[in-house]
C-alpha cells in the first residue's frame, strides 16, 4: 500500500532540530492534507506541522518531548486509508510489540501501547522509567540516560526547560556536560569507563556543550545560599550562550568605530514623526535609518553580505537584514527583514515595527529568525554611546549603533557647532573581510546617513 513518510520539516537555515510539543492525532486517525498533525518547538519559535497528504496516520515514530533532527521520518500516513501499519519499521526503532528491549540507538520511536517502558539501567541506582509519578520522561531522554548511566535519583533533581517543566534532551545534555567538567561524588561504579566520557551523544547540540563551563555548588563557590538567588537558564538563554561561544570559536573578530553626524536626520525625524504616525500607524525609529543606510552599503560592498562555506565564500545578492530585539524577560532575539535591499525607508520602518512587536508578543515564525545575512544591534537604545557586538553566525558582519549625543563639533575650519553625533561600530570576520573593505563599507554607511536625501524615504507616497 502507498505509504508517505512525514519528515521533520526544515524551518530555517540555522535550525537543525526541533522538539515535538504535542501530537494532535494518534495512530489510526484519518487525516486530511494540510491538516495540523503536531506542534513542534525550536530554540526560538514554535510551529504547527500539517499533513503532507490525506490518509490514515499509521505510525508515530517519535513521542512528545522528543528532539528530532531535521529531515528524519517522524510519522507515516497510509494514503489508501486502510490503516494497516504493516510497512517496514524505521531503522533504530523497536519492532512492534514483540521486541521489548529497544536498541541502543539514539532516537527510539514509541508508538501507542509500548509494553515494557524503556527502563534505563543506570549504574547501581534506580533506572529511569517512562513516568515516576511526578515527571514524564520521553524515549529520547530515557535512551540518553541509559547510555550515560544517569539514574532516576539524578535525573529527578534536574529542572526541565520543556513544556510544563519537562526534562528534554538539551537539559540532560547540559547536565552531562556539567557532570563531566566537574564530577561530583556520584554512585556510579568504575565498572563502566566508556559510558560517561564519550561525548558522542547527539548531533548539532553536542559541539558547543562546553559553552556553559563547569558547574559547582554554592559551597564550592564560597557563597551563602541565603544571600544569592539561583536562576535557571531558559531555552532561549541557553541558545544565546551556545551561539555566543560558537561565534567566538568560529570567527576572527575585529572591530572598527566610525563617528557619524546625524543632525540632518534628527531634524527631519523630529519634523515629521507625528505626521508619520498619523499617516502610517507606526513610529519612524533611528533603527530604520541605520538599516536603510547599511542596505545601500551592502549593495556597494557585497563581500560584507557573505558567508564562509568550507574553502569557498558565498556572496549573497539579497539582504535579509537582522536586528536585535530585547525581550521583556531579558532574552534577545534577532528577526530579519527579508529582501531589505528592495525596500524604501517606509517599508523598512514598517518591517521593523511588525517584527519587533511580534518578537515581544511571541508571534515570530521560524522564517522570521532564519536566513539572515547581516545584523544591526542598536545598543544606544539602552544608554551606551558605543558597542562592539559579536557576529551572528554564519554572517561575517554586525553593526552596532550607540546613543545619539549632541556635542560640539568643528563644522568648518573656523566654526564650531553643536551636532547630533553617533558612534557606529562594525564587528567583522577578518578571515574574509579585511580592514580596508570594512572601512570603505562603513564610510559608505556614513555618507548615506550624513547626505540623507528626504526624497529617498518614500514619504511622498504611502508605501
Amino acid at each position: 500500500m502507498p505509504v508517505v513518510d512525514m519528515l521533520m520539516p526544515k524551518m530555517g537555515e540555522s535550525i537543525a532540530e526541533a522538539t515535538i510539543v504535542t501530537w494532535r492525532k494518534k495512530p489510526g486517525d484519518a487525516v486530511k492534507k494540510d491538516e495540523i498533525i503536531l506542534e513542534i518547538s525550536t530554540d526560538k519559535v514554535d510551529s504547527e506541522v500539517p499533513a503532507p497528504t490525506s490518509g490514515v496516520l499509521t505510525d508515530i515514530l517519535f513521542e512528545k518531548d522528543a528532539t528530532v533532527e531535521v529531515g528524519k521520518v517522524i510519522a507515516r500516513i497510509d494514503t489508501d486509508g486502510q490503516g494497516g501499519s504493516a510497512s517496514a519499521p524505521a531503522p533504530a526503532r523497536a519492532a512492534a510489540p514483540t521486541a521489548a528491549p529497544a536498541p541502543v540507538a539514539s532516537h527510539v520511536a514509541a508508538s501507542a501501547p509500548a509494553k515494557a517502558p524503556l527502563a534505563v539501567t543506570a549504574g547501581g541506582s534506580t533506572p529511569v522509567p517512562r513516568h515516576d509519578g511526578r515527571n514524564f520522561y520521553s524515549p529520547v531522554v530515557r535512551a540518553m540516560a541509559r547510555e550515560h548511566g544517569v539514574s532516576l535519583e539524578e535525573i529527578s533533581q534536574l529542572e526541565g526547560s520543556g513544556k510544563d517543566g519537562r526534562i528534554n534532551k538539551s537539559d540532560l545534555q547540559a547536565y552531562l556536560a556539567q557532570r563531566k567538567a566537574a564530577p561530583a561524588p556520584d554512585t556510579r561504579k568504575a565498572a563502566a569507563p566508556a559510558s560517561a566520557p564519550a561525548p558522542v551523544a547527539a548531533g548539532p547540540a553536542s559541539a558547543p556543550r562546553d559553552a556553559f563551563g563547569p558547574k559547582r555548588t554554592l559551597e564550592q563557590l564560597g557563597l551563602d545560599p541565603k544571600r544569592v538567588e539561583v536562576v535557571k537558564m531558559g531555552t532561549v538563554r541557553k541558545a544565546i550562550v551556545k551561539a555566543m561561544r560558537n561565534t567566538l570559536d568560529t570567527a576572527a573578530h575585529v572591530s572598527q568605530v566610525h563617528e557619524v553626524d546625524l543632525t540632518n536626520i534628527v531634524k527631519f525625524r523630529e519634523a515629521i514623526k507625528k505626521r508619520f504616525v498619523a499617516d502610517y500607524g507606526f513610529n519612524l525609529t533611528y533603527t530604520s535609518f541605520f538599516i536603510w543606510a547599511a542596505c545601500r552599503a551592502l549593495e556597494a560592498f557585497p563581500m560584507v553580505n557573505s558567508m564562509i562555506n568550507g574553502d569557498e565564500i558565498i556572496v549573497k545578492k539579497f539582504v535579509n537584514f537582522g536586528f536585535a530585539v530585547a525581550l521583556d524577560n531579558g532574552d534577545l532575539i534577532v528577526p530579519n527583514i527579508k529582501n531589505a535591499q528592495d525596500l524604501n525607508l517606509v517599508g523598512i520602518a514598517r518591517a521593523v515595527d511588525d517584527l519587533g512587536k511580534r518578537a515581544k508578543d511571541g508571534g515570530l515564525t521560524p522564517n522570521d529568525t532564519s536566513g539572515g545575512t547581516f545584523t544591526l544591534t542598536n545598543v544606544g537604545s539602552f544608554g551606551p554611546i558605543m558597542g562592539m557586538p559579536l557576529i551572528n553566525q554564519p554572517e561575517v558582519g554586525i553593526m552596532g549603533a550607540g546613543k545619539i549625543v549632541k556635542r560640539p563639533v568643528m563644522v568648518t575650519e573656523d566654526l564650531w557647532g553643536f551636532r547630533d553625533m553617533v558612534y557606529l561600530s562594525l564587528s567583522f570576520d577578518h578571515r574574509i573581510v579585511d580592514g580596508a573593505l570594512a572601512g570603505r563599507f562603513m564610510m559608505r554607511v556614513e555618507q548615506e546617513l550624513q547626505n540623507f536625501d528626504t526624497k529617498s524615504t518614500g514619504l511622498e507616497r504611502r508605501g
